[in-house]
């Protein structure tokens, strides 16, 4: 029991921060009130998983919900979801450094455009603070407001498909997927003008310092921090060979290919290679085909002296994970982004 009034301690990253809540509050909700944003896109429900931090001491047993979605080698290093850890009178967690440096924005719509049949961009000015200093290849969450059947507002996390020097806006590509809770928002609801809020920037996902040549691997949304990091590897004239293939399903299914094909007129060295799963007849495609991992085994030489980076669906990025591996590049020069 608690007495009335006390207040608990959460310690972070050994003592980098020092925050005092109610003791019980769930752990999510208690550093989300003190604006430490820790990733999550379900609202505290237990169900995505993502909102994932170490705690060192001060919780209690791992809940029911939890179990499921925390391995084992991570139950034995602490990690918890922050959701279902109650605080306890002192309760001490690692957080990622991102979490500690990220802020909330509030911004205006300037734009949407749709790319693909199944693809929109939304362009973002922030407003309030007026820019947000990123790494290209980082993510923002982005709210989704609460409706008259589900009062519960979401987030959802989405990669910045800008460069870091446009620190004022950011551009988002947005996926639609059957009754998804943010493709109906985006898609139905979201108009030019509208106020949204998102918090950020997250991840780890960026381009290292290295004379490596460059293996970008992509499919549909994961487009986004790739291309950021295109266009900021072209603002900053890097000269690293980079080759580019990107997954779709028929010639409709490409966007940003004239972009691409700009970025291999300005990088000498940089070569877009789009590939095909199911091409329509009149698309007159005269291009790769085929799943991406069997291209990839196809065209790749071996791979001696390259580093890869890879964004899309767990299928695809295990598949191509798979392949590289084959090829003889080593994980630790293998980084990837996993969208679900």
């Amino acid at each position: 029991m608690h007495s009335p009034g006390s207040r608990a301690r959460i310690v972070i990253n050994d003592g980098a921060r020092v925050v005092l809540s109610e003791p019980g509050r769930p752990l999510l909700f208690a550093l989300m009130s003190e604006r430490i944003f820790i990733p999550s896109a379900c609202g505290g429900r237990a169900i995505c998983g993502q909102c994932k931090v170490r705690v060192l001491s001060g919780a209690e047993g791992y809940t029911a919900e939890e179990l499921p979605l925390i391995p084992e080698k991570d139950r034995e290093r602490g990690i918890h979801l922050s959701c279902q850890v109650r605080i306890g009178p002192e309760t001490r967690i690692e957080v990622p450094e991102t979490s500690l440096t990220a802020r909330q924005y509030t911004s205006r719509v300037v734009s949407l455009r749709d790319l693909a049949p199944d693809m929109r961009e939304v362009t973002l000015a922030l407003s309030v603070p007026g820019t947000m200093p990123f790494k290209a290849g980082q993510y923002v969450q982005f709210l989704i407001p609460g409706t008259e059947h589900d009062a519960q507002p979401l987030y959802r996390a989405y990669s910045i498909a800008s460069p870091p020097s446009s620190s004022g806006q950011v551009t988002l590509v947005f996926g639609r997927i059957p009754d998804g809770v943010c493709s109906s928002y985006v898609f139905e609801r979201l108009h030019a003008g509208d106020v949204v809020t998102v918090n950020g920037p997250f991840g780890e996902f960026s381009l290292r310092d290295s004379d490596r040549d460059i293996l970008l691997v992509a499919g549909g949304s994961g487009m986004a921090p790739l291309r950021g990091m295109l266009m900021d590897m072209a603002e900053k004239h890097v000269t690293r060979a980079v080759t580019y293939y990107f997954a779709a399903r028929s010639a409709r299914d490409l966007f940003y290919g004239d972009e691409m094909r700009a970025l291999e007129r300005d990088m000498p060295r940089f070569r877009f290679v789009p590939v095909l799963s199911n091409p329509r007849p009149h698309d007159g495609w005269g291009g790769e085909k085929g799943g991406i991992a069997s291209a990839l085994n196809r065209l790749l030489p071996a791979l001696s002296h390259h580093e890869a980076y890879l964004c899309g669906s767990p299928g695809m990025i295990d598949a191509s994970i798979g392949v590289l591996r084959a090829k003889g590049l080593r994980d630790a020069l293998i980084f990837y982004d996993k969208f679900s």
